[in-house]
């Protein structure tokens, strides 16, 4: 009879939540006698309106009465929405010794481990709830979100997407990270999985639109920004200067330059633009223009500025300024030492119109050793040159 009397007394003020009388149900559960029940109904109410610290406050007095699972659930709840997670943690390790087989209460524990640091222990949970919940794609998710070791976190990333391959966070998190290893195939084929199954995704497309530049697909690069454009994708400064990029990769100068200075409408401080903008003055013979549009690119980036080295480079040899395009190429590798272009033209340079064999031959043999897998016909011709300095070296004594 008492426990009838009290669902009745539940379902009215649930009754009167649902129509808003808000001050009217809490006037009502303030007037009743002191219980578990009272205390947990005015903990509801403050916690549904926001009122964290009164709602942890009877919440308190709830479990003090009667420490139920569900009144430390609610607890623990709210310490973490109050920015209390330490609180929360003890909560739920609490209902954790009360109700070991509460897999939930050990998910929400993971969280809060992870959140305050203690990446291990929140694993440790995840994996044990993954071999006791086989289907459950998030518990392997989370490990792979949290992990520092690379196989770990691919492996993880797997077996999410084996217990759910139609999972859009999933797919994002294997595409990210095999490009981040230098996988792209696997990249590319989670890509191509995603697109099937969300083709208007603003992510998907992103990656898209980096995949097809990469494999030189320019057509197709600019379709997918095109795409991306009419779904109204809010990055207006990554739609312009990729398309301004393509139409210039396509030899569209017109386009290019067009949409190029749109990009820098919306951003004047896109370093990369003013990059694009000069080659596109180099590549139609606006030399001037093009020295002054990389020189801006440089101020901007202020490191990784190898490539505007490099173009200011070929525009002072383009010139027959051969001592300046020199240290252009110079400074460029310095940027840069993956920057083989810039090395080959210091060999070349010193070789040819510098007349400095000594340094030629020590770019070649260095040209030979660094990328001789990159590029196996320079690294051929590099050799031949270095035998041939060496004899004409040899003859001299």
């Amino acid at each position: 009879m008492k426990k009838y009397f009290l669902l009745v007394i539940l379902f009215r003020a649930l009754s009167l939540n649902a129509q808003g009388n808000y001050l009217e149900t809490l006037k009502h559960w303030q007037n009743q006698p002191d219980s578990a029940a009272k205390f947990q109904m005015l903990g509801k109410i403050y916690d549904d309106t926001g009122f964290d610290r009164k709602a942890i406050f009877y919440y308190k007095k709830a479990i003090h009465l009667k420490p139920e699972v569900r009144y430390m659930n609610r607890l623990a709840k709210v310490y973490a929405r109050y920015g209390k997670p330490e609180e929360a943690i003890k909560i739920r390790k609490k209902i954790g010794r009360l109700d070991s087989t509460n897999y939930r209460n050990s998910y929400y524990l993971a969280n809060l481990y992870a959140k305050t640091g203690q990446r291990n222990k929140a694993i440790s949970i995840w994996q044990n709830l993954a071999t006791l919940d086989t289907l459950n794609p998030n518990y392997p998710y989370k490990i792979g979100i949290y992990s520092h070791n690379m196989n770990r976190k691919l492996d993880a990333f797997l077996e999410a997407y084996h217990r759910d391959s139609q999972s859009l966070n999933t797919l994002l998190m294997l595409i990210r990270n095999y490009k981040r290893i230098k996988f792209q195939d696997s990249a590319d084929y989670y890509l191509q999985k995603g697109l099937k199954l969300y083709p208007e995704n603003h992510q998907l497309l992103r990656q898209k639109v980096i995949m097809t530049y990469r494999k030189k697909h320019y057509h197709q690069m600019l379709k997918t920004l095109q795409k991306l454009d009419s779904l109204n994708y809010s990055d207006d400064v990554f739609i312009k200067k990729n398309t301004g990029l393509a139409y210039l990769l396509l030899k569209k100068y017109q386009a290019a330059e067009k949409t190029l200075n749109q990009a820098l409408n919306i951003n004047r401080q896109e370093a990369i633009v003013y990059y694009y903008l000069g080659k596109l003055y180099l590549a139609t013979n606006r030399l001037s223009k093009a020295r002054l549009f990389l020189l801006k690119s440089i101020r901007l980036k202020r490191s990784k500025i190898d490539q505007e080295y490099f173009e200011l480079g070929m525009i002072a040899k383009s010139r027959k300024h051969y001592q300046t395009a020199y240290q252009n190429f110079k400074k460029a590798y310095q940027n840069n030492e993956k920057n083989g272009d810039a090395l080959w033209q210091m060999a070349l340079l010193n070789e040819t119109v510098l007349k400095n064999p000594q340094k030629a031959q020590k770019y070649y043999e260095k040209y030979s050793i660094d990328f001789k897998q990159k590029d196996p016909e320079k690294t051929t011709f590099a050799k031949a040159k270095i035998k041939e300095l060496r004899q004409k070296e040899f003859l001299k004594h």
